[in-house]
This record gives structure tokens, C-alpha cells and sequence, in this order.
């Protein structure tokens, strides 16, 4: 029951040129900044688009392809969308009952099995009311039990948690969660949050611009970044260079001493809480890796503080309240930085692999 996407659609100037499979049982989460595709993949999945070139397949049916495209409402797809699409007219039973009625599921099946759905994601007491009473979360846990009601062959997922409210957020992700581990089919979540994806999903796909830029489990995505874009998601700081007998020399100015690193085109990640904060060049510490910068900015962190430091490359540091403090941090202040050699990451670039600014 393998969903399958190798295609292409153009929409205007913008193309999206991917390849990806969705094993049974299986979440994927589709990640990428606004315009790099994640939509326009889950729309031509459903449906909703038409692929230009290559094809669609689920359960190794094709559903679009060269002289092949079964419509939406044929793909017995389950479909949620980040603003639910609730129908407002009908009571929730009704709304989860409307895609077993479309499968000529008899009335009175149809509502006690959306009854059953309804009580299984806990908004059971709310089958009579309107869409419109209903708060953010009880709408997505709605949208959900519609979906997963017609026995689809497969779930898409476009932003579901996305208007909701942090709390609420919080709540249904563990709860969707669960209901997702429980679902056979392949799973295809479209999302911009990082957090989302790795507490749901079991492998990652990036988008930028249209193209598959990185795939992998959450700890591989997060402990190799390939682009800037998927550090800055990760929260790590990124940088190119070549490496040559364990030594890094930075696109841009600098060197990083990393042991492990092969020789050749690399990258290099170093996580900020990995860095420690000095105002005068440290002697005493063992961080092979020590440099001059500047503070450029504060950012609160949950219970830390991220600061900006440029220097011949930027830097992302985390430092507790208190450190700040202590050392008198200001903008402008003159710091020095230090960071262990085996705190420093360095892999194989990417052959495409462009410069990475730091």
C-alpha cells in the first residue's frame, strides 16, 4: 500500500521535479520554507492537480501518469487541511458521515460509525452541533475522525495543527500522534514546523524551490544538516570548507579544527549551546577552537538567551540569563569564543552543494 510520487507539475514559473515513496504504516513529513512546493505535491497526490510529467501511484495503482488520472473523490484518499473544510451547514456526525454516504454506506451505518470516530478522538459529546460552535482544536480532532472515517487508503496532511493555538497545538500533536501510529497506510504530512515533524514523523523530505534538497530520519536531518535552510530549521550553525589533515578552512575566513573530518569538500555543523562565552582570549580552556567576535544581538530562548556574534563568520551562541549578566554582555561588547574540537561535526558536502553563509 506504498504511495509513490515521481513527477513534475509547473505552475507559472515556478516547478516542482520530486521523487518520493510513502511505505504502509509509514509518516512522512514534507518540509520546506513557503513557495518550495510542500502543497503543490500534496494537491497533485490528491488530486487536485494534475502531475506535467511522470506519475502517481498508490498500492501500485496509477492514479495520474500518461493518459491516466482518477479524480479526487475516487482516490479514497483522507484528507485534512489546516482550516478543517468542515462543512458549516451539517452537524459534526454529519460531517464525518458525508464521506461513507459518498461510498453508499447506508445512513444508519454511516452515523454510528462517525459516532465511533467521534468518541475515539474524544470529541464524541460534540456530534451535534454546528462547525461553528466548535473551538480550533475540537474542529481539527473533527477534521481528523472525517478523514480516518472512510477507511482511506492513505492519509495527507497539509499544515493540520497550523492554526491552532500553542496549548492547543500541544494537545492534539500527542493525540495524532497516537492515531497515526495506529493507521496501516502511508502517511504524507506537509509542514514548516520543525518540532511537528520530528515528534510525528519517522523520516524527513526538504523542499527548496521545487527540489528534494535533503531526506532522512530526525536524527540524521538534524545532526547533518545539507542547507542552510534545514540548520537554521534545526537550530545549528552551518558552514562550507575544505578540510585537509583535520583542519577546516571556512568558505569566508577562519578555520575550525575538526579530528574526524575527511579531507576534502565538507560541511560543518556546531550546535550554539556547544560554545562558551569569554571576554578576554581564553588561555586556560581546553576548546581547541577559540576566536574574537562581536555581539550583534539577544534573542530569548525558552530559558536561555541566543546571541548573534559576528566575527569572520557568524555565530549563533546560548548562554543562560545569567551569563549575560556576569559577563556584562551588551550589543556592541567584544567577546571571545571557544568550542571543543569533538563538538565540531564535519561531513561530505553535497556534490551540488553551493557556498553556505555563516
Amino acid at each position: 500500500m506504498s504511495l509513490h510520487f515521481a513527477g513534475a507539475v509547473q505552475r507559472g514559473q515556478f516547478r516542482l521535479d520530486a521523487d518520493l515513496r510513502v511505505e504502509p504504516g509509514e509518516v512522512l513529513a514534507l518540509l520546506g520554507p513557503n513557495g518550495a512546493g510542500k502543497t503543490t505535491l500534496l494537491r497533485a497526490v490528491a488530486g487536485l492537480l494534475r502531475v506535467d510529467t511522470g506519475r502517481v501511484e498508490l498500492a501500485g495503482e496509477q492514479l495520474d501518469g500518461p493518459d491516466v488520472f482518477v479524480p479526487a473523490d475516487e482516490r479514497k484518499l483522507g484528507v485534512v487541511f489546516q482550516d478543517h473544510r468542515l462543512f458549516p451547514h451539517l452537524r459534526v456526525l454529519d460531517n464525518v458521515a458525508f464521506g461513507l454516504r459518498t461510498q453508499h454506506v447506508n445512513r444508519g451505518d454511516a452515523h454510528r460509525q462517525a459516532q465511533e470516530w467521534l468518541t475515539r478522538l474524544g470529541v464524541g459529546e460534540l456530534a451535534r452541533r454546528r462547525p461553528g460552535r466548535l473551538s480550533g482544536g475540537q474542529a481539527q480532532r473533527v477534521a481528523l475522525a472525517r478523514a480516518l472515517a472512510c477507511r482511506p487508503r492513505a492519509l495527507l496532511l497539509d499544515e493540520p495543527l497550523a492554526a491552532l493555538d500553542v496549548q492547543t497545538r500541544a494537545e492534539v500533536q500527542g493525540e495524532l500522534r497516537e492515531h497515526l501510529g495506529a493507521f496501516a497506510g502511508p502517511t504524507l504530512l506537509v509542514t514548516h514546523d520543525p518540532i511537528e515533524a520530528l515528534l510525528l514523523a519517522g523520516r524527513i523530505v526538504v523542499l527548496e524551490h521545487g527540489e528534494v534538497v535533503q531526506q532522512g530520519s530526525p536524527a540524521e536531518i538534524t545532526s547533518r544538516p545539507l542547507t542552510p535552510y534545514v540548520a537554521r530549521l534545526v537550530g545549528v550553525n552551518l558552514y562550507a570548507g575544505i578540510a585537509a589533515h583535520g583542519v577546516v578552512r571556512l568558505d569566508g575566513g577562519g578555520t575550525l579544527v575538526a579530528p574526524d573530518a575527511v579531507d576534502g569538500r565538507v560541511l560543518v555543523a556546531l550546535r550554539p549551546s556547544a560554545l562558551t562565552v569569554h571576554t578576554s582570549e581564553p588561555h586556560e580552556v581546553s576548546a581547541r577552537n577559540v576566536w574574537p567576535g562581536r555581539v550583534e544581538s539577544f534573542a530569548p530562548l525558552a530559558d536561555r538567551i541566543r546571541l548573534t556574534v559576528r566575527g569572520e563568520q557568524n555565530v549563533l551562541v546560548d548562554v543562560t540569563a545569567a551569563a549575560v549578566a556576569d559577563l556584562g554582555l551588551r550589543l556592541g561588547s567584544p567577546v571571545w569564543l571557544a568550542a571543543k574540537a569533538t563538538d565540531v561535526s564535519a561531513y561530505p558536502a553535497p556534490a551540488a552543494a553551493g557556498p553556505v553563509a555563516g
